[in-house]
């Protein structure tokens, strides 16, 4: 985890960088540097948390060929490149980062499809005169941006931008609780969206600049004749490269457990020493149970807290946030705790499994909807059909929509419609998830883990697995039993025990909100967050505008 930040500026004196806000990113090193180009001036900043090459290198790294690279994140497949990029010039570092400069300068642009990986990264390129911003394909990794007439800056963190912020309507808020896309509640400030970069080769690419997107989610790329036993094989052997990939020699790795199906798989492959699960036995919630059963014979350390322990950590969690999310960010912050109490730098999830794969209870419902569609018996009802569900938009907008009074209804069609695609309503709503719902749950993972100097990875966001789980049939997702069965025979192959890989129960991080606050659940029962993110959004007020 390090923390990025910089300007490009017309001018010669560019804002100054206070990479001191991004501290907490990376304690192992920090500094700044300035590049000259024909048309600009670039200030560019870095803190750095060392897992790859852990000696004391300068930062930003800058090397020979006229290239300077700030980086968050790691390429993982770095060695092969390396490999492949070797030409006989001595390599300087034995890190990811110069492997990336080299890969930049023979294959520009391109370079990004060939990089596995998590990433936010700035580079400048004096030879050809231009900086470089780009982000990962899932959007692991965070990059702000704004601009002034000081030019166009950009940071890890929203609040390590040189402006001063003010609050704006975003319109994902009344939705979704939450900003996830490219709008954020402070105005003027936008977030580069995964799989899109920034290329600036004169001033006029400063002001209002326009991401191009070098990878997207395949839409419409199922393959209908894939076989069950080639599903399961094909995922059980990416699953085992994306873990093995994502454990950093010669440091220890975390894993969180659940005590569901994706953390177990993940555990099921790593057997790392070092588990952990959040649970709430004073109020009658046991994750240990299953937590321990899917350690493999580690024994799992458990994490609990209480409502007020919450209410304490709040303005802390809020700040490193940014904006607010949801209360799975409280139980994360407590985690991390833990995990940078024991010294571990780096821990692994499940994220993204339910996205990719239809893991959601919710997908189930739709998986019923979807062969009512399909049945030849209804096929002259469509007009019954629309009344029961409305049109297929409504149906997944209404699901996806969290506004109290409905007022985000029409946005929420806009993002299903937006983001959706084509296909099933199994395979529109996770795809709308992917680009929405999941980015959050990314945002809260990073940032809980930044606070305390951890990296978060996902072995599930491996973009292999990623377009593995386009290509596949939904009924290899969901069947007329289990959600995510393909992901489920994975688990019972590897030996996760059948307590897990046959419930039918979601597991997650979350916190028993309607035991500590009773009478405070709404439509959504007591999986309703609306009374939590009022606190939260009042509290982020409190820290990032009242406290001036």
């Amino acid at each position: 985890m390090c923390g990025i930040l910089g300007t490009i500026s017309p001018a010669s004196d560019p804002a100054i960088l206070h990479t001191g806000t991004l501290s907490h990113r990376g304690p192992d090193a920090r500094g700044n540097t300035r590049v000259t180009l024909p048309w600009c001036t670039v200030s560019l900043g870095m803190t750095r948390l060392s897992i790859v090459d852990r000696r004391a290198l300068t930062v930003p790294f800058r090397y020979h060929s006229g290239i300077t690279l700030a980086l968050n994140g790691e390429v993982y497949n770095w060695r092969e490149l390396r490999a492949e990029l070797s030409d006989g010039t001595p390599w300087e570092t034995d890190c990811d980062a110069e492997v990336l400069a080299r890969a930049w300068e023979r294959w520009g642009v391109h370079c990004l499809s060939r990089l596995n990986g998590m990433w936010a990264l700035a580079l400048c390129d004096e030879a050809r005169g231009l900086v470089f911003l780009a982000r990962d394909r899932a959007g692991e990794k965070p990059l702000y941006y704004t601009w002034d007439d000081r030019g166009l800056h950009f940071a890890s963190e929203a609040k390590a931008l040189p402006i001063v912020l003010q609050e704006t309507a975003c319109p994902e808020v009344p939705v979704l609780e939450f900003d996830c896309l490219e709008s954020t509640p402070f105005q003027g400030v936008h977030r580069l969206g995964p799989g899109e970069y920034i290329l600036a080769t004169h001033p006029c690419d400063l002001g209002n600049p326009v991401p191009v997107r070098w990878w997207e989610l395949p839409v419409g790329a199922t393959d209908e004749g894939m076989t069950w036993d080639t599903a399961v094989d094909e995922l059980q052997s990416l699953l085992a490269d994306a873990v093995r990939l994502r454990i950093p020699d010669g440091l220890a790795a975390a894993v969180l457990l659940s005590g569901g199906i994706d953390s177990a798989i993940v555990q099921a492959i790593a057997r790392s020493p070092n588990c952990y699960t959040v649970t709430f036995p004073d109020d009658g919630v046991d994750c240990m149970t299953d937590a321990q059963a899917c350690s493999f014979g580690t024994a799992t350390r458990p994490v609990t807290f209480g409502l007020s322990d919450l209410h304490s950590a709040l303005p802390d969690i809020a700040w490193h946030l940014d904006s607010p999310a949801t209360w799975t960010a409280v139980a994360q912050w407590f985690i991390a705790q833990r995990i940078s109490q024991d010294g571990i730098r780096v821990w692994l999830s499940g994220e993204g499994a339910d996205e990719l794969f239809a893991g959601y209870s919710r997908h189930r419902a739709l998986w019923y909807i979807d062969q009512a569609h399909a049945d030849p018996v209804l096929s002259a009802y469509g007009p019954v059909r629309r009344v029961a569900f409305g049109d297929d938009t409504d149906t997944l907008a209404r699901l996806l929509d969290r506004s109290t009074t409905g007022t985000g209804h029409d946005h929420a069609r806009w993002l299903v419609d937006w983001y959706g695609g084509i296909g099933t309503l199994v395979e529109r709503m996770a795809r709308t998830e992917f680009h929405t719902t999941m980015q959050v749950l990314l945002r809260m993972a990073a940032r809980m883990a930044a606070a305390f100097a951890i990296e978060n990875r996902s072995p599930f966001l491996d973009y292999r697995i990623m377009e593995l789980s386009a290509r596949r049939p939904v009924r290899h997702k969901v069947d007329g039993q289990y959600t995510k069965a393909v992901v489920r025979e994975v688990a019972r192959r590897l030996g996760v025990p059948l307590q897990v890989t046959d419930s039918t129960t979601k597991r997650g991080l979350f916190l028993p909100w309607s035991q500590w606050c009773s009478g405070t659940s709404g439509a959504r029962g007591k999986w309703d967050r609306s009374s939590f993110a009022s606190l939260l959004a009042a509290t982020w007020r409190a820290v990032f505008f009242d406290s001036r």
